[in-house]
């Protein structure tokens, strides 16, 4: 019976493996239509379902760019499409959860209810099974809240910038060790006030997640530019840093520098939102870093008497 419930074990995890690689690589393309990217195409690399789903998604973005390279009075027909599509990642990011909540399920039963037969080993599956199933259940939250974001907008409002970084801060609610400063007479931008609370917030744990110092520092600050009509916000850190040539690479979904075990994971999906709610404010967001000494982003937002409600 001990043996039977091992080979079932592993199939089992054989099987997530497949399901996490083959949904995660969909996904991932998925999500680079959304942003605008019609270059990509799902590979096709079995005749299962995932194979079916990959021909039906690199269908619908051959479609796309046919409708891009027509005529601008069919542009409100792409725009449709790109709803559509939004819709179509939000609606199987959904409908996945159901089916991790299971796997987790079954695997806490085996947990509780076989813990006295399954040996140091059989243990050890059950644990990774649950990892792994947990870790998927959060990319899955982070696509559905990426999918939110072009799908649900909230009303843009005047506000401080000041007022939201110290939301944030109170949301992050960061330990002892982390000393964060906050530039004086913050500017007020026209905003959506969730949004751009989010993006300070996501770069803020960033900071304190990717240091190994002693005392953690995040300094906050906002540079004027009056020919433009912007207002630039610095998130400055004296953590790990990151290497030049991945600079580019961190803003791009699925995109991790570290394994799923260092610095407390993640699933390379936190820095896409981030640029795409800032791409949204008519925007733009870009990183310098120095290894060792640490990281500084930087986000543009348009000032109130230059930006309009999008």
């Amino acid at each position: 019976m001990d043996e039977t419930l091992s080979k079932e074990k592993k199939t089992l995890e054989e099987l997530r493996e497949y399901t996490e690689e083959r949904l995660a690589d969909i996904l991932s393309v998925l999500s680079d239509v959304a942003l605008g990217d019609l270059t990509v195409e799902a590979a096709v690399e079995s005749e299962d379902i995932f194979g079916s789903v990959a021909m039906g998604v690199n269908a619908m973005i051959k479609g796309l760019r046919e409708l891009k390279e027509q005529d601008k009075e069919k542009s409100l027909l792409l725009e449709k499409s790109n709803q559509e599509l939004e819709d179509f990642v939000y609606i199987v990011s959904h409908d996945l959860k159901a089916p991790l909540r299971a796997i987790i399920g079954f695997a806490e039963f085996l947990k509780e209810d076989y813990a006295d037969r399954l040996d140091a080993q059989g243990q050890d599956y059950v644990r990774r099974m649950v990892e792994s199933a947990e870790r998927m259940q959060q990319l899955i939250n982070d696509l559905l809240e990426l999918s939110r974001i072009g799908r649900y907008k909230n009303p843009y409002v005047e506000v401080n910038s000041g007022d939201l970084v110290r939301k944030a801060v109170e949301f992050i609610n960061p330990p002892d060790d982390v000393k964060i400063t906050v530039a004086d007479d913050m500017p007020s931008v026209f905003c959506d006030e969730v949004r751009i609370q989010q993006v300070i917030a996501n770069l803020i744990t960033n900071a304190m997640k990717y240091n190994d110092k002693e005392e953690k520092k995040v300094e906050i600050c906002w540079i004027p530019h009056d020919e433009e009509g912007t207002d630039e916000f610095t998130v400055q850190d004296n953590g790990i840093g990151i290497e030049e040539k991945h600079l580019d690479k961190i803003f791009k979904i699925f995109q991790r520098l570290h394994s799923k075990d260092e610095y407390g994971g993640g699933t390379g999906v936190g820095l896409n939102i981030v640029r795409k709610i800032v791409e949204q404010h008519g925007g733009k967001i870009w990183v310098e870093s120095k290894v060792g000494k640490g990281t500084c982003f930087h986000f543009t937002i348009r000032r109130p008497e230059d930006q309009e409600e999008s």
